[in-house]
């Protein structure tokens, strides 16, 4: 059990025992189980509450728990902002505050993409800003590391005569390449996403590429179209065809759901491809429910169908590809029967799909999720069904994601100032030590990872994390408790919860909401910029990234410029060229941007060298070798390691759950409860063979660790040799193990993603 120390007493950070088990944890009293105090002169404690109405018969001294409702009606002023969670939907917010209090939040009803709701995850936003676990003032740790950890209160002058006394003494012992930074996408907004990064630069840091999510997609591009497909996810309830390809929107980008149903009210037909049965599933016309991993046998059998058949079409190959040769010879040899014995899928679906995506080639949207590219052979598949697009003539209709462009972050990162090398999909070159973020674990203890740098002879010795929790997110998740438990390793965490990252840090830094700060958003998921207004105070002695960032490098004597940048600089930089001004977006909350058209982007050529779309390039085969695409079974699979499938015959995938969101919303008691038991679900043949009834306690592992859960055998939602489990719940709240202890931090084919599918494990009873 975690505590930190107040006025000479010992206080503890969860009321609760960390081996409870989640059933124990949902009978207890959980909206009281992870209460701090308080107490103003708390450590992580807010500021009283005020009395809400009280029931009939209740004593005049006391509070009720949740939302003020009492508030809620009271008269205030309403407030744009817009959510800067790593989510498809950006989220417009429309925010109450009474009295300088938030006391509300309801979605942008004006807005044609949020419509007025919210997804289930921030329905609670006022209690997540007002909790009594929030991280109000620096600490420090004055115990060992790790769950029973504890931390003392200390200023800010402190904190950071502590951090920057350190660094300094590293760089002089060890150069500036013993110290480096972990940020992911905690905080999405354009502004402070990456603007502590210059800190780093200056000291001349080991280099943190971040690439847990969308690599496999975004470094595909360059080869076939060489950009991102962008259209209004409003559009799609126009289309006649909606292909959900390793996606569950229901989860991840709920707001589309709305246009989904509308399109299928209208006619339109669905089809679904996923190991997993999804909500889409019940629409669906055709599911296809291929094995894990193989995404890119069965699009190149779909392909051969399509060219077999004369369903190709002939103008747009002619006029605007090149490759097309390479490519027919290399899916000549996937007929469906040999798709059906490596998808296990029954042969006539390849047909099926083929023949509804040609049918509806003019009006489709082909929309893939992130999972897919978070696997070994990841890039590869994103091209295979990129190509397909190319076969009908539409590339316009596949895209993984859609955003306004409007805000970039280079500017905000200040990127020019970086001037090293470090590896690319177009070259191994390097002029200084780096990472990316699958391989911490690697990192922490020392392997020589990648590129030939060194981390034994000239180990990692302090490590700043911020906008992330990778005790959560991060693969292969007891290699990285092993490098955070280092007591040689100085670790400074910026956080608005003691996260179970924050149980391994020797200082502690208060980070405010996006409630607390003014930020810009690019829409992502959607075509609007977002404009977030900074409509309450920030609570105790937070600090924003940019403010860090000009405290830090100031500390360290650096005199640039960017450690000197105000928000009005940021705000200036960011409106440069736009089409409305500051107090237009401020007043309306939203700009709409409109995307770019197919028309328009044909006048201009595709983003490639050869201006063609290309389904086989010289760069490819430079790159990856081979001019086009071909199917390379994950190596993490049946086909790809029969030896180590002997041992793991179970493909274990790992999406998202509807309440969670990577690494952020683990410790809110109301989406714990929404979320339920942490569960295992099984093909009901693997169950039968395993002995396993719904129900059981059963335990998932490999070499890489093991999680216990209890087991769900429901009829036709698992592919056989397949199961799932939620990822981003929190050991620390449910008892129970994180997936990520069992995950690979394996490198994917293309971008150094991270290859979470790839995961083999067996499955057993408790």
């Amino acid at each position: 059990m975690g505590v930190i120390h107040r006025n000479d007493k010992t206080v503890p950070l969860f009321e609760k025992n960390n081996a409870m088990s989640r059933r124990g944890f949902l009978k207890g009293s959980v909206l009281a189980g992870l209460a701090v105090g308080t107490s103003t002169g708390g450590l992580i404690a807010c500021a009283p509450k005020q009395n809400a109405s009280k029931p009939a018969g209740e004593s005049e001294g006391a509070t009720v728990a949740g939302y003020r409702y009492e508030a809620e009606a009271a008269e205030g002023t309403w407030h744009h902002s817009a959510c800067s969670r790593n989510c498809f939907d950006t989220c417009m917010i429309m925010s109450k505050v009474v009295d300088g209090r938030l006391v509300q939040v309801c979605g942008d009803k004006d807005n044609p993409y949020t419509a007025g709701g919210l997804c289930v995850k921030t329905q609670n936003y006022v209690d997540y800003v007002y909790r009594e676990d929030r991280i109000l003032y620096p600490m420090k740790r004055t115990g060992k590391k790790g769950p029973g950890c504890t931390f003392e209160r200390i200023s800010w002058d402190e904190a950071v005569q502590i951090i920057t006394d350190t660094w300094k003494q590293i760089i002089a012992e060890s150069g500036g390449e013993a110290i480096t930074w972990f940020r992911y996408q905690g905080n999405q907004g354009a502004i402070h996403r990456r603007c502590l990064e210059p800190l780093f630069f200056k000291m001349g840091a080991t280099y943190h590429e971040a690439s847990l999510c969308n690599n496999g997609y975004v470094f595909s591009l360059p080869y076939t179209t060489g950009s991102i497909t962008v259209m209004r996810a409003e559009d799609i309830a126009n289309k006649d065809l909606y292909v959900s390809w390793s996606h569950n929107p229901a989860a991840g980008s709920l707001h589309t759901m709305k246009f989904i149903k509308e399109m299928h009210k209208a006619g339109g037909a669905i089809i679904v491809v996923n190991p997993m049965r999804v909500p889409e599933c019940e629409w669906a016309d055709l599911f296809v429910q291929l094995l894990p991993g193989t995404d890119g046998a069965f699009a190149m059998g779909v392909g051969k169908y399509l060219i077999d058949n004369a369903m190709v079409d002939e103008s747009f190959i002619e006029e605007w590809s090149i490759g097309y040769e390479d490519y027919a010879a290399s899916v000549a040899e996937w007929t469906a029967d040999r798709v059906a014995e490596e998808c296990g899928i029954p042969a006539e679906q390849v047909a099926q799909f083929a023949e509804l995506l040609w049918k509806n080639r003019t009006s489709t949207c082909l929309k893939t999720g992130l999972q897919m590219g978070r696997r070994n052979n990841g890039g590869m598949s994103h091209i295979s069904i990129k190509l397909l697009t190319g076969l009908i003539g539409h590339p316009e209709c596949y895209f993984n994601m859609t955003s306004s462009g409007g805000y970039g972050v280079n500017s905000a990162a200040n990127l020019d100032m970086f001037t090293e090398t470090v590896p690319s999909e177009a070259s191994s070159a390097s002029t200084i030590r780096n990472y990316s973020s699958p391989a911490l674990g690697k990192v922490l203890t020392g392997e020589n990872y990648g590129e030939g740098h060194d981390f034994s002879t000239n180990p990692i010795r302090s490590i700043m994390i911020f906008g992330s929790n990778p005790m959560v997110s991060n693969p292969n998740q007891n290699l990285v408790r092993r490098g955070l438990e280092r007591e040689d390793l100085f670790t400074v965490v910026h956080d608005i919860f003691v996260t179970p990252t924050v149980e391994y840090a020797d200082i502690v830094l208060p980070a405010p909401t996006f409630f607390e700060y003014e930020e810009f958003n690019g829409g992502y998921g959607h075509n609007y910029d977002c404009y977030n207004e900074q409509v309450i105070e920030p609570l105790g002695e937070s600090m924003n990234n940019l403010d860090l960032c000009n405290l830090l490098g100031q500390a360290m004597g650096y005199d640039d410029d960017v450690f000197k940048r105000t928000n009005e600089d940021m705000r200036s930089m960011f409106l440069d060229g736009q089409k409305y001004t500051y107090e237009e977006l401020v007043e309306k909350g939203w700009f709409d941007v409109e995307p770019k058209t197919w028309e328009a982007q044909l006048e201009s050529g595709f983003a490639t060298p050869s201006k063609k779309f290309q389904f086989a390039s010289d760069e490819l085969l430079a790159d990856h070798g081979t001019r086009t695409v071909v199917y390379s079974p994950d190596p993490e699979g049946k086909t790809g390691s029969p030896d180590l499938f002997a041992r793991y015959p179970i493909a274990l995938v790992s999406p998202s759950a509807k309440e969670f969101l990577n690494g952020v919303f683990g410790n809110m008691e109301d989406n714990n409860i929404l979320f339920g038991e942490s569960y295992v679900y099984l093909n009901e043949g693997d169950a039968q063979d395993r002995g396993i009834a719904d129900g059981d306690d059963v335990v998932v592992s490999n070499d890489r660790g093991s999680i216990r859960r209890i087991a769900r055998v429901v009829e036709g939602v698992m592919a056989p040799g397949t199961a799932c489990t939620y990822k981003s719940t929190w050991s620390t709240v449910t008892g129970v193990e994180n997936v990520n202890c069992v995950t690979a931090d394996s490198q994917a084919d293309f971008g150094r993603g991270v290859a979470y599918q790839s995961c083999l494990v067996d499955i057993v009873k408790a």
